[in-house]
């Protein structure tokens, strides 16, 4: 009988011991095979931020960190594919404040509360620009131009509905101007357009357009937040405070994934932001630093949400 007791008692000992070793073995193995990262426009400023960040976390996650696009539906295709994909850290989707305003403005079903927040890494400087041959020489000229030509002049942002073309109403809106807006896929098709005359002007990320400007192709005309290191006009003093854009760039992934991969995957990034190669291109790319994890970067994203609707009168 006492043999009896003691092997049940070592018995459920070592039970007790398999209960608990067990999920910390299962955590402890992630990652074990590849992870994705989308973005839904090949070439944009979006799709090089998530390529330099793959490449900076090579040799420093066990596993090959991929970049891959899923373009169509101004973003919905990319972000229905990850929404709906295993909750299990593997598929990561790269985000703007795009995937806030886009939505909204088109009617998904999609949003970011189908989503887990990973981190905000960055703040992103945003530009209204000609091409270097456009005879708009600051941001007035284009707004004095448009009063006289009303519903002549075009203006192109990327992706329909993305935030950059919620300021750029906002702005002409407070002008008192009229402009066509024309939607791309993407902010790099939007630079093409530019540069090849088919619309008036751009509105986008610096990054997308700072080759550009670099090789003496493209003219800043005004920026929605001060580019450190340039002393462009910005909106405000053009004379419109009250428009205002603060452009993130963050990392989400599905609802539903598990806590430990979230912070696992954060500390990855985070660690990222030191890594020598990926801080020449943030820096070079004027992009600000802006990290933020998790439940921080949600509530982000619930302010812009709450903001972008009460702007377009949508519940």
């Amino acid at each position: 009988m006492c043999r009896n007791r003691k092997f049940i008692a070592l018995f459920l000992v070592a039970a007790s011991l398999i209960v608990c070793v067990a999920p910390f073995q299962a955590e402890a193995a992630w990652p074990e095979k590849r992870i994705e990262m989308i973005w839904h426009s090949a070439g944009s400023g979006g799709d090089i931020f998530l390529r330099s960040l793959a490449k900076a976390m090579e040799g420093k996650v066990p596993v090959p960190v991929i970049v891959n696009n899923i373009t169509g539906a101004s973003g919905a295709n990319s972000w229905n594919h990850v929404a709906r994909s295993k909750p299990d850290g593997y598929t990561i989707q790269g985000v703007s404040s795009t995937f806030i305003a886009s939505p909204i403005v088109n009617n998904m079903k999609v949003s970011f509360r189908d989503f887990d927040a990973v981190a905000r890494m960055f703040v992103d400087a945003v530009a209204i620009y000609v091409s270097a041959e456009s005879p708009y020489k600051t941001l007035g000229d284009f707004i004095e131009d448009a009063k006289k030509r009303p519903g002549e002049l075009s203006i192109t942002g990327g992706t329909a509905g993305n935030i950059e073309f919620i300021a750029t109403r906002q702005l002409m809106k407070e002008a008192g101007v009229n402009v066509s807006v024309v939607p791309f896929e993407g902010g790099g098709d939007g630079v093409i357009a530019v540069l090849g005359g088919h619309v008036t002007a751009g509105v986008g990320e610096f990054a997308e357009m700072s080759s550009s400007v670099d090789g003496g192709k493209i003219r800043i005309l005004a920026t929605f937040n001060k580019i450190p290191g340039f002393d462009y006009q910005t909106v405000a003093e053009a004379g419109f405070p009250q428009v205002t854009i603060e452009k993130f760039r963050g990392l989400i992934v599905p609802k539903g994934t598990p806590k430990e991969v979230i912070a696992t995957l954060a500390g990855y990034f985070r660690a990222a932001m030191d890594e020598p190669g990926f801080k020449t291109y943030y820096e070079s790319n004027h992009l600000v630093p802006a990290f933020l994890e998790g439940e921080a970067f949600y509530k982000v994203m619930e302010a812009q949400d709450k903001a972008i609707r009460e702007s377009l009168g949508k519940k």
